[in-house]
């Protein structure tokens, strides 16, 4: 009964031109909307997911942007790693790749955090932000494989045949590095997103006017801010960057 209520009400919202979305959803929608036309008017046939964890931006690309094209998925983590792999089974355009990116090929040590989504080639930092004190914490460290974008695009190019790429970048701090493996490869990007920090969660990470003053050094314009998290006092402490490729949008 309760659904066929909801049904009849979003129905007659929509003929109104109006719709009506849960709360806890609003945070994504603008971003959604904003990603959907930028994808559609860049006509983007490839997303590269550097920090997948356990697949969240694939489940918002394929849910709320609908966007049905190739996503490659990068995850040094390796229990992340096997549920990816697991879960890509169920979609044939979602492609793997059990590693990080970073500014040069080698092995790295990652903090695997309590609430692995925080998990960072960093070490935290809850001088400033305490909210995370019992989530942000290492609970092992493990030895990862690391490449650069500059290495594997080659590759990736041959075997999905894509031309205009789009990357998302969410990697706990390590956003710069991954791009400093990019020189070369980073202009190929028709757009990209950025977790930006304002706040520092992990020490020695970059700050957002640092991020956006060297994306705007190479070529890429904002589009929009998104944020992702605020302390209990409100204060914004990450927030997504959207970027459009300057040559591109010209």
């Amino acid at each position: 009964m309760l659904k066929i209520v909801k049904d009849s009400v979003l129905k007659v919202s929509r003929a109104f031109g109006y719709d009506i979305v849960p709360l806890r959803e609003m945070k994504e929608r603008d971003l959604a909307l904003h990603l959907r036309a930028l994808l559609d008017y860049l006509k983007v046939d490839c997303v590269l997911d550097v920090g997948a964890n356990a697949g969240q931006y694939h489940d918002f690309l394929r849910d709320k942007v609908l966007y049905t094209g190739p996503i490659v998925s990068f995850e040094p983590v390796g229990r992340q790693v096997d549920l990816l792999r697991e879960r890509a089974r169920a979609d044939g355009g979602w492609h793997i790749e059990g590693y990080a990116l970073g500014a040069r090929d080698g092995n790295l040590p990652i903090n695997v955090m309590v609430a692995d989504q925080f998990s960072s080639f960093l070490q935290p930092d809850h001088s400033r932000v305490h909210d995370y004190d019992g989530l942000n914490v290492p609970c092992h460290v493990e030895n990862v494989a690391v490449r650069t974008l500059d290495v594997v695009m080659p590759v990736l190019h041959e075997r999905l045949g894509f031309e205009r790429p789009y990357l998302k970048l969410d990697t706990q701090g390590f956003d710069m590095e991954v791009l400093h493996g990019a020189r070369d490869s980073l202009s190929e990007m028709r757009a990209l997103q950025t977790e930006a920090s304002v706040i520092g969660i992990y020490k020695d990470m970059p700050g957002y006017m640092d991020t956006i003053r060297y994306l705007d050094g190479r070529g890429f314009d904002i589009t929009g801010f998104y944020p992702v998290s605020r302390d209990a006092s409100l204060r914004l402490v990450e927030f997504d960057c959207v970027m459009i490729n300057r040559a591109a949008a010209a």
